[in-house]
């Protein structure tokens, strides 16, 4: 088999490209909250339940929207929902940063937070189309990985920047982003829409899949704190500067986009029907990560680094398998099957940030609600072994369209 199975084709990358920003910038808002919760907590006199609460009304929001946001996806297009998405990031962040108090963050979450679903359906949308089943892994994981190339910048440079000149210059800065990114978005995207369903029956999720939202769910409940809550952790538990906290976050998301695509490779050489099997094995890594942070605790500054790096990683490559074998599974209605998924990936994001945050609160310690993490997800790995029970992709390929599409990629 040649390298061509797994690599990217040069005349896809530009959609790509362009979908990793939007899904990056669109999420932006919901992972800024954590890495300068320090800031927060001594600018408006905040708990960490409360900034917990930011990130969780942001994805939780999220979630509710998911199955709307397919919806529209179905109806509008990709190339409408993704740059609507941008333009109410960059409103939602210059209102944040404009207003300046509590609540305002609040309002932008809830914003920003119901339009990311419209970024999450119109990407895998218009990859799901365009890309080849061969290449499906690697594709998603290069448009998933613009959520930690994300946080690369932001946990580099958020964290030193707040305590310099607080807060709202992040939140501009994301809005000139999404501004200019709104833009470009325009003229990638395609205009076309998704074709209308032929049958009653095209319409309906095969039977199994409702795991696929339940292992979501307990997969990023498990795994999104290691995002939200490790700069707070290093510089509350273990007396981290700022910028040494957050260059611990920025690493770890730059190693785990590696990994995330090196997962991928070998992801599409197996196969379809091994992206269940490596998804779960991925799951076990990101434990492993976990219980390295819960450790760190009483070993060092070092063993948190490290199962900073171990955790993320599997978790960004988790994801990625994850959308890829959405498409796989339901390669008819990829925006219904998407906004399914990620109602019960966001759900979980929702609970998890603030349920961390109000548990280290009442503990006063991390130890607790670092294991909570870790059980919370060895418990997705049932779900998703009964997702792989129902997981026949023999028919699986590219996204049905109401005429031909000169960029498809063959299936």
């Amino acid at each position: 088999m040649t390298s061509n199975t797994s690599a990217v084709d040069a005349s896809h990358a530009q959609t790509i490209v362009v979908s990793a920003f939007c899904v990056g910038l669109g999420a932006s808002l919901g992972f800024i909250p954590g890495f300068v919760a320090t800031t927060l907590m001594d600018d408006l006199g905040l708990s960490r339940g409360e900034v917990g609460l930011l990130v969780s009304v942001h994805f939780g929001c999220t979630g509710i929207g998911s199955m709307l946001g397919g919806r529209a996806t179905e109806v509008l297009g990709a190339r409408t929902v993704i740059v609507a998405d941008m333009a109410i990031v960059c409103g939602s962040a210059l209102f944040a940063a404009t207003v300046g108090t509590y609540w305002a963050l609040v309002v932008a979450a809830v914003c920003a937070g119901s339009a990311y679903s419209l970024a999450n359906a119109g990407t895998n949308v218009a990859i799901g189309r365009l890309v080849p089943v061969r290449q499906r892994t690697m594709a998603m994981s290069l448009k998933t990985a613009g959520v930690p190339l994300m946080a690369v910048v932001a946990g580099g440079v958020g964290p030193i920047t707040a305590s310099q000149f607080g807060w709202p210059p992040v939140l501009m800065v994301v809005a000139g982003l999404a501004a200019v990114v709104a833009v470009v978005a325009a003229f990638t995207f395609d205009s076309d829409r998704p074709a209308r369903k032929t049958s009653r029956a095209d319409g309906v999720l095969p039977i199994g899949f409702g795991w696929f939202p339940v292992g979501a769910f307990l997969l990023v409940a498990g795994s999104q704190p290691l995002y939200s809550w490790t700069v707070a952790y290093l510089e509350q538990a273990l007396d981290v500067s700022p910028g040494l906290a957050g260059g611990v976050a920025a690493g770890a998301s730059a190693g785990g986009v590696v990994v995330m695509l090196v997962s991928a490779r070998f992801a599409d050489r197996e196969g379809p029907d091994a992206r269940m099997l490596r998804l779960r094995q991925l799951i076990w890594a990101a434990i492993g990560g976990t219980v390295l942070v819960l450790v760190g605790e009483f070993v060092g500054f070092g063993m948190v680094a490290l199962g900073c790096f171990v955790g993320i990683g599997a978790q960004l490559a988790a994801i990625g398998t994850m959308h890829a074998a959405v498409v796989d599974r339901v390669p008819n209605a990829v925006a219904h099957a998407t906004g399914v998924t990620m109602t019960g990936y966001y759900v979980g994001a929702l609970v998890a940030p603030f349920a961390f945050g109000v548990l280290v609160d009442l503990l006063d310690g991390f130890t607790w609600s670092w294991s909570l993490s870790g059980l919370v997800l060895a418990a997705s790995l049932p779900a998703w072994s009964a997702a792989a029970r129902s997981h026949s992709i023999s028919s699986a390929g590219v996204i049905p369209t109401s005429a031909p599409l000169t960029r498809q990629g063959e299936p």
